[in-house]
């Protein structure tokens, strides 16, 4: 499960645009703190997401998500945190100001986490191009 997570999140912080993760498993269940950082402009940007596969979102957020990490080389830090849920997860008790990103890979479907496929495009046969 957690590739799928891990590629919706490379797609929101690129590592084409200096973004390096590293996540730490807290101790309920699957949830993650992905901790992502970069250098820009000479400051460190620092994003924390809180990555749930519960049908609502832990209350309160965990001091791990919204502890900032001290810089070990004294430069300014930017630090923000976001919370990642499946599809139609109870986000009620999300504090305002913070981000929420919705997994496509996940959505909850009467009360149950379901992996959401692509769908398949076949045809009945494959289409010939006349000679010319």
């Amino acid at each position: 499960m957690h590739d799928f997570v891990t590629k919706e999140i490379r797609a929101i912080y690129s590592s084409y645009d200096g973004w390096k993760m590293s996540s730490q498993p807290l101790g309920n269940g699957y949830d993650t703190v992905v901790s992502i950082e970069r250098r820009n402009g000479g400051h460190r940007e620092s994003v924390k997401v809180l990555v749930t596969l519960g049908k609502s979102v832990p209350f309160p957020l965990p001091d791990e998500l919204t502890r900032a990490d001290p810089a070990a080389d004294g430069t300014v830090t930017r630090h923000e945190y976001a919370v990642m849920v499946p599809a139609n997860a109870d986000v009620s008790s999300v504090p305002a100001g913070v981000r929420i990103y919705t997994m496509k890979s996940f959505a909850f479907k009467d009360k149950e986490l379901t992996w959401v496929k692509k769908p398949v495009r076949k045809s009945e046969s494959a289409p010939v191009k006349s000679p010319a």
